[in-house]
């Protein structure tokens, strides 16, 4: 007899003989001693999970000939040649290389033939999502209606690609993925019926780990490593198969990182690499390092040799490198970059973080606590000199509007000649400080204006026609119902806000913002006056040492 590989050897005969799946498997075994056996299953999940042999452990069980309740007898004829796959009542297709409509249309003409040799025909279609369009729809009335004797198993790895029509008219099962202990135990009995006597338990969890959930790579990796060691599974071999580096490099390098020894962490890689090693699985080892040191942490259980927000950016940037290793031209520079940033000092990102944190605070119109500061006056001195300006102290943003007190200006917090019928008092100030109490940077973008016109039905604010991204902005539906539902509180009346630019050529533009003898102040560069709304901050006038001393 040929030499049938361990995968093949090993699977699952009956359902006793499955590992894991316990839900697919109780629910089958049940469905088979009610006599509710349905028409149509489809079994979705990973590689290697057990699909394709637990399909063929129920067509055993519906068709054997001395069935033990439930289950299969697994020796009789029938059992005996479906596990051969000889049994002409169990047809196994392949969707990937029959995806076609002439297949299908081929299928509905066979499937009305009763079964040859057992009580059920039994359809295995593996790979379904492979199959075209036409060739589901083809499906579709064979699916819903068979005849009696005729049951459908639909295996796939990709459940998104099976259109809706298909999932409605079947049984569905997710396969999980099998846990380490899992195929760790399933390893250890198969070793044994083997004749194995001599094995590593840490090799055995290397493979387990290796295999990613799938049953049938960890079957193959143990083949593999059962003919290189002749019969005998060390933890050195195993290593040496998959690529793996030691266990004192991955703490001697998460150590390096640790202690920010850029020069000991770029050694130790450059030592893996010159050993052959696959970087690849070098850095999937270093994430999967940090990862426990992380649980045991927040658990409590860790020894305090890095805090939770160290080892959180540890396995983000290693993470990140290592998914770009297998895309580099040089497969060690990923790696070499992350070492470097997490071992470089003065890089502060703790810091950087908070900023980040306060900047989205300031973004969704929270109050943010600014660094403590003594409060300013309202107004700071105007500068001397024939540039006199008036600019706030405010740390959000000047108030231009706000003049320099001078006998022949005329206040801006006074209402500007109303139209007829006005008789409802409002103060500029005062709503400013209330737009400023619910969003700061709401605050900041209308302060740059004045009021032009004020009634009980609106209030006209005007711009520098240069502030584009402040009228823009105070135009939103949203901030404008916002500063209407302010005014509304500070009048009691309910007034509509429009923003406009105020051309050079109206009274109210020529009133200017400080005392009519001094130019009016420039107006705030539109890239300043965005970072001022985000960030908080103040414009201060410049003077000179000479003018200091003065």
């Amino acid at each position: 007899m040929e030499y049938q590989t361990l995968y093949r050897r090993w699977r699952p005969g009956t359902f006793e003989d499955v590992v894991g799946q316990q839900h697919v498997v109780t629910t089958l075994y049940h469905a088979i001693e009610k006599g509710r056996v349905a028409h149509a299953y489809l079994f979705t999940g990973p590689r290697g999970t057990g699909k394709t042999s637990i399909a063929k452990i129920f067509a055993k069980a519906l068709n054997c000939l001395e069935p033990q309740g439930a289950e299969a007898c697994d020796h009789c004829a029938n059992c005996s040649r479906i596990s051969e796959g000889t049994f002409l009542d169990v047809i196994e297709i392949d969707a990937a290389s029959n995806r076609g409509i002439d297949e299908i249309r081929d299928l509905r003409e066979k499937v009305r033939f009763a079964p040859a040799e057992g009580k059920y025909k039994i359809y295995i279609i593996d790979e379904v999502h492979m199959l075209t369009t036409e060739a589901f729809n083809a499906l579709l009335k064979t699916l819903e209606e068979p005849p009696q004797f005729v049951v459908f198993i639909l295996a796939t790895t990709e459940i998104h690609k099976i259109p809706v029509t298909i999932l409605s008219r079947c049984q569905r099962f997710d396969f999980k993925r099998f846990t380490v202990a899992e195929i760790k135990g399933r390893l250890s009995r198969i070793l044994t019926a083997e004749g194995v006597t001599e094995w590593s338990d840490r090799g055995l969890e290397l493979i387990a780990e290796h295999a990613e959930g799938g049953m049938r790579d960890a079957l193959g990796l143990l083949e593999q490593v059962l003919a290189h060691g002749q019969g005998r599974l060390a933890e050195e071999t195993v290593r040496a198969i998959l690529g793996l580096t030691s266990e004192e490099a991955v703490a001697a390098l998460a150590a390096a990182i640790s202690s920010h020894n850029t020069g000991g962490a770029l050694a130790v890689l450059s030592r893996v690499n010159q050993e052959g090693k696959d970087i690849y699985q070098f850095g999937r080892s270093l994430v999967g390092h940090f990862r426990d040191l992380l649980l045991a942490e927040v658990s409590g259980a860790g020894d305090g040799s890095g805090s939770a927000a160290d080892l959180l950016r540890a396995i983000e940037v290693l993470a990140d490198a290592t998914y770009e290793v297998k895309r580099s031209q040089q497969s060690s520079l990923p790696l070499e970059l992350a070492l470097i940033k997490l071992t470089a000092p003065g890089l502060d990102y703790a810091g950087l973080e908070q900023r980040l944190a306060r900047l989205e605070r300031l973004l969704d119109g929270q109050a943010v606590p600014l660094a403590a500061a003594p409060q300013p006056p309202a107004l700071a001195p105007a500068i001397s000199g024939p540039k006199e300006a008036s600019v706030s102290s405010q740390p959000e943003l000047h108030r231009p509007q706000s003049p320099v007190p001078a006998p022949e200006s005329t206040p801006p917090q006074t209402a500007p000649p109303a139209t007829a019928g006005s008789g409802a008092k409002f103060d500029w100030n005062e709503f400013l400080e209330a737009v400023k109490k619910k969003k700061r940077t709401l605050a900041a973008l209308i302060q740059e204006g004045k009021p032009l016109q004020w009634d009980e039905e609106q209030l006209i604010v005007g711009l520098p026609p240069n502030l584009k991204f402040h009228l823009e902005n105070l135009s939103l539906a949203q901030n404008r119902e916002l500063l209407e539902s302010i005014l509304h509180e500070v009048t009691g009346k309910q007034v509509r806000i429009s923003c406009v630019p105020a051309t050079e050529g109206t009274p109210e533009a020529k009133a200017g913002r400080s005392a009519p003898a001094a130019p009016a102040a420039p107006s705030v560069p539109e890239p300043l006056a965005k970072a001022m709304a985000i960030f908080g901050g103040e414009v201060k006038p410049i003077t000179s040492p000479k003018e200091e001393k003065e």
